[in-house]
C-alpha cells in the first residue's frame, strides 16, 4: 500500500512516524522546513519558544516522548502548584485551585459563593437546551455572567484567541457537555471522570523543537518528501487518490492523512467532495504575535505564577503574559527571566503585527501591568491564521470530516479543525488518524 502525508508540520510528523512504525513507507508532501508552529531560538542563553510554549503530560505525548528516547529531556514546573491568574478590575487575581481559594476570592461575588454548593449538586442545570451554547451561556447557571466574563474569558482568550461569547462549550469541553446533556449534575461529572492527577504541563531541554528533530531523525530513509504544496486531491477510478502538487508533479496513493484545515484544505477538496470545501474554506482563525521579553531576576514578579491572562479591550491587543523562567528556570540565563506575552487573536482588527510599535510600546505597558521597572523587548515571531475559532455549530465541521472519511476509505483528516489546538492534541489526532487509515485499508483488503 502506497501511503502520502500531506503536511510536515507536528501532526504530519507524528502520522509519518506512526505509518513507517506500521511498515509503510510514506511520501510527505511539505513545502518548508518540519515543525510547522513549532519553533525554538536559542538566543543570548535565553531558549524561546517562538510557538506552542508549553506540552501537556497526557498519554499520547509520554508515549511518543518515551517511544523517541527523549523522556529524560522533561522539565517539569520548578514551582508546584504555581498559580494562573487574570487581570480583573485592575490588578492581577489568582485562578483560585481549591475550596478555601475560591471562598477567599475577589474574582467571586459572595452571591456565587453561596449559590454554588447548591448549583453543583443540582441535576439539571447546565443540560443545554440547544445542540450546542456558547461558553458564555453554557457556564452562566453555574457561576454567573460576570465570573464567566471574569474568569473564563481570559484563560480561554490564551488558549484558542477567542471570546466566550462564541466559542462552543460542546467542542471545548466535550465532557461536560455529554455529562450536562444527560442530566448529571457537576458533582455527578467529577465523580464519573477516571480518577488520577492532573496532567502536568512540562517542557523539554532544548525547546519543543527536540521532538521535531527526533521525529525527523526516525522517519529519516525511511519516508520520501517532496517540496511542495499539495493543490488538488483528486479520486481515482477504482481505489486511491491523486496528489497533484504545486511543482507540476502529482503522486497516486492509496492512502493519505490530510493534516492542513481551513482554506489551504478546501482548495484540496473541491473535486473530492464541494460541501466539505465550502464548509471547511469558512472557517474562522486567529493570527497571534509571539512576543519575547526579559526582566532582570531582581525584579520582583508575582509570587509563584506563571502569568496573567486578559480580557478583550487591554492596548495592543495583549491576551496574557508567561513568566517562563520563574516555572522553568533553565531556559533564561541565571541573571534575567524571560516573558512571553501573546497579542493578538480574534479581537485584534488587524493579522498583521508592526513589530516596530510593539518594540515601542509593549515594554513599557508590562513594566506598568507587572510592576517592574526594566524591559526588554528580544524578538516578535508572527503567525497568521494560527488558532481556529471553535464557534458554536463547529460539531458541523467534525461531522462532515467523518462523513466524508467514510465515503472515501483510505481519506483521513487530522487537522487542526477536528478541535486540537495544542501540541499534545495534535500528536492525539494524528496518531488516532493513522489507526483510522489503517483499519479502512485493512476492511477494503478483507472484503476484496
Amino acid at each position: 500500500m502506497k501511503t502520502a502525508v500531506i503536511g510536515g508540520g507536528i501532526a504530519g510528523l507524528v502520522a509519518t512516524y506512526e505509518l513507517v512504525k506500521a511498515g509503510y513507507r510514506p511520501v510527505v508532501i511539505e513545502p518548508g522546513a518540519f515543525g510547522g508552529m513549532i519553533r525554538t531560538l536559542s538566543l543570548d542563553g535565553f531558549t524561546l519558544e517562538q510557538g506552542p510554549n508549553v506540552l501537556v503530560e497526557r498519554a499520547a505525548m509520554a508515549e511518543l516522548l518515551s517511544d523517541l528516547g527523549i523522556k529524560d529531556k522533561v522539565r517539569y514546573p520548578a514551582i508546584n502548584p504555581y498559580g494562573q491568574f487574570v487581570w480583573c478590575r485592575g490588578r492581577p487575581m489568582k485562578v483560585p485551585s481549591g475550596l478555601l481559594e475560591f471562598l477567599a476570592s475577589p474574582l467571586f461575588s459572595w452571591s456565587t459563593k453561596l449559590a454554588l454548593p447548591y448549583r453543583l449538586c443540582k441535576r439539571g442545570l447546565l443540560k443545554p437546551k440547544a445542540e450546542d451554547l456558547s461558553v458564555l451561556a453554557f457556564f452562566t447557571p453555574l457561576l454567573g455572567e460576570r465570573s464567566v466574563r471574569d474568569v473564563l474569558d481570559p484563560v480561554l482568550k490564551g488558549i484558542y484567541g477567542g471570546d466566550v461569547e462564541e466559542l462552543s462549550a460542546r467542542m471545548i469541553f466535550p465532557g461536560l457537555w455529554e455529562a450536562a446533556a444527560q442530566g448529571l449534575s457537576l458533582i455527578g461529572y467529577m465523580r464519573r471522570r477516571p480518577r488520577g492527577a492532573r496532567p502536568s504541563i512540562m517542557v523539554l531541554e532544548g525547546g519543543t523543537h527536540v521532538v521535531v528533530s527526533a521525529l525527523a531523525e526516525r522517519i529519516r530513509g525511511r519516508a520520501d518528501k517532496i517540496e511542495a504544496r499539495v493543490e488538488r486531491i483528486e479520486r481515482l477510478t477504482g481505489r486511491g487518490y491523486r496528489l497533484v502538487c504545486s511543482d507540476g508533479s502529482s503522486v497516486d496513493v492509496d492512502a493519505c492523512v490530510v493534516t492542513p484545515a481551513g482554506a489551504p484544505l478546501a482548495s484540496m477538496l473541491a473535486s473530492i467532495d464541494c460541501d466539505l470545501a465550502s464548509t471547511v474554506r469558512k472557517q474562522e482563525y486567529a493570527s497571534l504575535g509571539v512576543v519575547h521579553l526579559s526582566v532582570p531576576r531582581k525584579e520582583a514578579l508575582i509570587t509563584d505564577a506563571f502569568g496573567v491572562l486578559f480580557r478583550a479591550g487591554m492596548p495592543n491587543d495583549l491576551l496574557g503574559v508567561m513568566f517562563n523562567s520563574q516555572i522553568f528556570p533553565h531556559v533564561a540565563p541565571p541573571d534575567k527571566h524571560v516573558l512571553t506575552a501573546i497579542v493578538g487573536g480574534a479581537q485584534a482588527r488587524t493579522k498583521e503585527f508592526n513589530e516596530r510599535e510593539l518594540r515601542e510600546r509593549l515594554p513599557g505597558q508590562l513594566a506598568e501591568l507587572l510592576g517592574v521597572s526594566e524591559v526588554e523587548f528580544l524578538c516578535l515571531t508572527s503567525w497568521r491564521d494560527a488558532v481556529p475559532q471553535l464557534k458554536v455549530g463547529h460539531h458541523h465541521v467534525i461531522a462532515t470530516l467523518d462523513r466524508v472519511e467514510l465515503a472515501n476509505p483510505g481519506l483521513v483528516f487530522a487537522g487542526v479543525d477536528r478541535g486540537g489546538v495544542g501540541v499534545t492534541d495534535r500528536v492525539r489526532i494524528a496518531r488516532e488518524a493513522v489507526q483510522r487509515v489503517c483499519k479502512q485499508v485493512s476492511e477494503v483488503k478483507s472484503v476484496a
